[in-house]
């Protein structure tokens, strides 16, 4: 692992019911992203309860040994909220009330005909000689301290708040402080790629023996159902890092052709909306056990208006009958689950809609319903495009019926993609 200067920060998130496990803590995910994205590496995230010796723990521990500290939670106006009175405690500074914010409580107090109580003002405390930033968003003000040589940001709980303050102060301050380490610090260059169809490790795999350039690591996530490849590359020198990274990215590209789909920040669904959008094409869809989650999954995409027409959702063998013009003796003969039955679906749709593409699917998506011939996780999936392309695929996942329908809705929209592919390239 590169071990170079990157400026580290660590994150605490302080509250009870964070360990309580009776919220989910988006302040961490959420503040993490943000500081990836201005080259500021997390190395730690610690929750711990509103108490005083574990808060103290965590804020003494972090300040040895990040440069950038972050605590959210514990500002409100109770008196478990304790974030202010034990950092006077560590910074050995008194806690003061900040007049601005107070000016501001008391005036929003007596417009809204509201009694100011006497630990109301909890909340409008910081630390003298402290740094103090506004809330744009609420009461409590955010404020930093030097402790060591460590600056610890102490921000609101609330996730509004704590996400108006960041973007109207803190943005801007780290990259002050970024600034100030000048060739200190380093740039770090990246890039994701997004695959599909391949599990993790079976992409592992194909990455065995990467050649990697200094500087460089190589992540993977699993955001089902798809799998993220994360390539990173810190360097002093800006262009040095992104050329290095440039030189990796054809090597991966190579590795994984026909398994990236997109990168950054691509959907499945934003991609094909967008080629199909280039192309000047359109789409409409057939579901049974999708139950119009590929239509859902295409239309949550600002813009597909311009290439989705429309979907059936045929649960019942009649309707796939009456909205598709399904054949009574194609399903006799195959049952809906079957390679004949969706590609009636897809054509029919295809046609009835009047669309360049028709997709359809058609499963058992359980927990029950399967046979020793389709069990559980059996799903056809089929296309009609252009020309009289017709192509059509079983698949068997194993899983829960969630699991199921998800795998189908997105495979059906990577096979329009793949098809969508290969024409343009055969145009070419």
């Amino acid at each position: 692992m590169y071990d170079g200067r990157a400026m580290r920060a660590e994150l605490i998130t302080v509250g009870d019911e964070l360990c309580r496990g009776e919220i989910v803590n988006t302040n961490a995910s959420w503040l993490a992203a943000a500081l990836w994205d201005l080259e500021v590496t997390v190395e730690h995230i610690i929750t711990c309860g509103d108490l005083v010796a574990p808060m103290r723990a965590c804020i003494e521990n972090a300040a040895q040994r990040s440069d950038l500290v972050f605590v959210s939670g514990g500002l409100g106006p109770t008196m478990d909220d304790l974030t202010v009175d034990v950092m006077a405690e560590i910074a050995r500074q008194r806690a003061v009330i900040h007049e601005p914010s107070a000016e501001r409580m008391r005036t929003r107090f007596a417009s809204a005909g509201i009694a100011l109580v006497d630990n109301a003002t909890r909340q409008v405390r910081c630390l003298q000689g402290s740094r103090v930033y506004d809330n744009p968003a609420g009461l409590a003000p955010a404020f930093e301290i030097q402790l060591g040589n460590a600056l610890v940001i102490c921000l609101p709980g609330p996730p509004r708040e704590l996400h108006a303050i960041f973007d109207t102060h803190l943005r801007a301050r780290v990259g002050e402080l970024l600034q100030a380490r000048g060739e200190e610090s380093d740039h770090i260059a990246r890039k994701i790629f997004r695959v599909f169809g391949r599990g993790e490790s079976q992409i592992a795999t194909a990455l065995e023996g990467l050649r990697m350039e200094e500087g460089a690591s190589l992540h993977y996530q699993v955001k089902f159902p798809e799998t993220l490849v994360k390539l990173v590359l810190r360097h002093r020198d800006a262009t040095v890092a992104q050329a290095r990274l440039d030189a990796m990215c054809v090597e991966v590209e190579a590795r994984l052709d026909g398994l990236i789909y997109g990168y950054d920040g691509d959907s499945l669904p934003a991609v094909l909306v967008r080629k199909l959008i280039d192309k000047g094409q359109s789409i409409a869809c057939a579901e049974s056990c999708t139950g119009g989650m590929v239509a859902s999954l295409i239309t949550a995409i600002p813009g597909s208006s311009a290439c989705f027409m429309g979907a059936c959702v045929t649960y019942s063998n009649a309707e796939k009958v009456r909205q598709l013009g399904v054949s009574e003796a194609t399903l006799a003969a195959h049952g809906a689950v079957s390679e004949e039955v969706v590609l009636e679906m897809a054509i029919g749709v295809r046609e009835r809609v009047g669309v360049d593409w028709g997709v359809s699917v058609s499963g058992i998506a359980g927990p029950d319903g399967g046979s020793v011939d389709k069990p559980v996780g059996t799903v056809w999936i089929a296309v009609a495009g252009p020309g009289g392309q017709r192509h059509a695929k079983k698949y068997n996942w194993p899983g829960a019926r969630d699991q199921v329908r998800r795998l189908a809705a997105h495979w059906a929209l990577n096979m329009v993609r793949r098809q969508l592919v290969a024409t343009l390239e055969s145009e070419e």
